[in-house]
């Protein structure tokens, strides 16, 4: 069996010279175009690890996939070759295994070698101190993809027994899959591509194991009838003279056939979409939206409908926008780190159980719908330049969501807090407009309010239709590709008649005022920051030292993670106990080892600086574990 096997492998030889060829390509234009030494583990893996999943990534890796799935079984019958393995002393069922066996092992080692690559190749950035992968993420990822590779290899080798045809009509029904998904919004776990999807806790990943359990079993399925029908056709080389007849019938058969399982998987994905009331899945479209939800909450998802239409029409007319797109909502998502993302006209969103709609939901369909439009309206090109313009995606939906859905009170808060940071941690706009580095150093969470403030000011300045003036400025074809940071705002500015200083300038003195003027709460100041080992946990404590309002925080709150964030998650919480001695005030946070991967980590202490508002972090701190 273990020769067999071997042969096997032997033979798909072909497959992993194309797959090291693939490899070399990517890896080869990464390095010639990228400094290594300063990728982190996010930049290697942004797409592949991004929340949802990638359409276009997961059907590559299907198509990747058939093609050592099809080399198994086909050729060997069509050129006869297969009577002299039939001839050596095993069985045809031995035969089969050792085939389907072969090329799924060969797939899971070429992405085990993948991942042995792409960490020697994080080792090259001497700049990280706090670890450079995401071990336990990338053993779960590990183990998704070569279970991928079984059910795909399990399809594949069901497929070729109806040659041509099947491949064709397996390409339709993978698009029909698509479709589907656009169209219902929602599909359940009976759609292939939903294999991909990740959800995190914090940057803990979450698998969509009922996706993986019910495609796995149906892989099982089409595997046992694969094995009936392989092991049951004979070689028939074609000879010469055959009839029209003889050659058309083969082919109507598999189209007969493969029509009738093609179109009994997607009638199980069509039942996900319209099980109304046998199934937990609901569907409740509006003029503009189609929503997706648990049928536990329907009463909130009813309410929340009443507003959905009327929120979205003054968001166009805001916008100037003359598209109107219909957007899929599915409102069954239970991140613990994002009430709601957006992509290409469709929303993922929280909608917790137990809760009456409160305009934080209406707030936040209209923020994330706000992300629909900056995508349609730019073209998808605002996205290409993520890095120089996040603050602005993040603000602009800030400001649309509290224009339509106002709470003068947390915008408030939300701008004290963000100004506050400014001020102290003398926060400029080229950091502003630099994603990236602008995470690496502060809290994630003020790009929405320093945005919010800076689109403010863009509106005060350049009028409320800059907006989507700024939006469409991206979808000139003639705009250059070179741009970011201060030239790009400058550049886009400039195209719809108003300039970067003037906005500057008017945010900075905003900015200033606020912190001027505030009358209320507790923004203090950490010192003396240690940490010792006790036991199993990290203990991290620091002096408090009150602001010149001499207010303290009741609550104090510390986050630690790796150097980098997975899909721009935020890392679990842990909160403070304050303690006080004659004038002196100290906060302990106790952290469990197990979230601490490494020796070194990275962590933000803070605190919630008025009643019921969001935190305040410091700036990112570096520590060790001690031995």
């Amino acid at each position: 069996m273990i020769r067999l096997i071997l042969c096997q492998l032997k033979q798909l030889l072909p497959f992993v010279l194309l797959w090291v060829t693939l490899i070399v390509m990517f890896y080869g234009l990464e390095i010639a175009s990228t400094r290594i030494d300063e990728l982190s583990y996010l930049d290697w893996c942004s797409d592949y690890c991004n929340v949802g999943s990638d359409f276009n990534l997961v059907l590559f890796t299907i198509f990747l996939y058939m093609l050592a799935a099809y080399s198994l079984f086909p050729r060997e019958f069509d050129e006869g070759t297969i009577d002299f393995v039939r001839s050596l002393p095993v069985s045809r069922g031995q035969i089969f295994i050792a085939k389907v066996f072969a090329a799924w092992l060969l797939i899971c080692l070429l992405i085990f070698a993948e991942s042995l690559l792409h960490s020697a190749l994080l080792l090259f950035n001497t700049q990280s101190i706090t670890g450079t992968k995401h071990w336990s993420n990338d053993l779960l990822f590990l183990v998704r993809n070569c279970l991928f590779a079984f059910v795909i290899v399990s399809h594949g080798v069901f497929i070729s027994w109806f040659r041509t045809v099947g491949l064709i009509l397996y390409s339709a029904y993978l698009i029909g899959l698509i479709w589907l998904e656009q169209v219902l919004g929602f599909s359940g776990p009976y759609n292939l591509f939903r294999f991909f999807n990740n959800e995190y806790d914090g940057s803990k990943l979450l698998l969509d194991w009922p996706v993986i359990a019910l495609q796995i079993v149906v892989a099982l399925l089409l595997l046992g009838i694969s094995y009936l029908l392989w092991t049951r056709t004979d070689s028939r080389p074609r000879a010469p003279g055959t009839g029209r007849f003889a050659r058309i019938l083969p082919a109507l058969m598999s189209i007969a056939a493969f029509i009738l399982v093609a179109s009994t998987l997607a009638a199980l994905v069509i039942k996900a979409g319209s099980d109304n009331s046998r199934g937990n899945i609901q569907k409740l479209t509006s003029n503009h939206y189609q929503f997706a939800y648990k049928q536990t909450d329907e009463p909130r998802m009813l309410e929340l409908r009443q507003y959905a239409d009327d929120d979205y029409q003054a968001l166009i007319e805001l916008l100037g926008m003359q598209t109107t797109p219909y957007i899929h909502a599915d409102m069954t998502s239970q991140s613990n780190h994002a009430l709601g993302v957006a992509s290409y006209k469709k929303i993922r969103m929280v909608l917790s159980a137990g809760e009456s709609v409160n305009p934080v939901y209406r707030r936040v369909l209209s923020h994330e719908t706000a992300h629909v439009m900056q995508t349609i309206e730019s073209d998808r090109k605002l996205g290409a330049a993520g890095n120089s313009v996040g603050f602005f995606i993040e603000g602009m939906a800030q400001y649309t969501s509290f224009k339509l859905v106002p709470d003068n009170l947390t915008r408030t808060t939300n701008w004290a807090i963000s100004s506050v940071a400014w001020d102290r941690f003398n926060i400029t706009f080229d950091t502003l407009a630099n994603r990236q580095a602008f995470e690496a150093q502060y809290d994630p969470e003020l790009l929405y309010g320093i945005g919010d403030i800076w689109v403010d000011a863009m509106v005060r300045v350049c009028g409320e239709a800059s907006l989507g003036d700024f939006l469409r400025s991206n979808a000139r074809k003639d705009t250059p590709g070179n741009l970011s940071g201060s030239a790009y705002w400058r550049h886009h500015l400039n195209q719809i008649g108003c300039g970067l200083e003037q906005v500057n300038h008017s945010w900075r003195q905003q900015m200033q005022e606020i912190v001027d003027n505030r009358k209320e709460g507790a923004f203090p100041t950490f010192s003396n920051v240690t940490t010792e080992r006790n036991e199993n946990n990290l203990l991290v404590t620091a002096t408090v030292t009150p602001d010149s309002l001499g207010e303290l925080p009741n609550r104090y709150y510390i986050r630690v993670q790796g150097e980098t964030k997975l899909a721009n998650t935020i890392s679990p919480i842990r909160l403070g106990r304050p303690t006080t001695e004659g004038s002196e005030t100290r906060v302990e946070f106790t952290i469990p080892l197990f979230e601490i991967q490494g020796r070194r980590f990275s962590y933000q202490i803070g605190y919630v600086p008025y009643f019921d508002s969001r935190y305040f972090f410091e700036e990112w701190r570096s520590g060790a574990v001690p031995q």
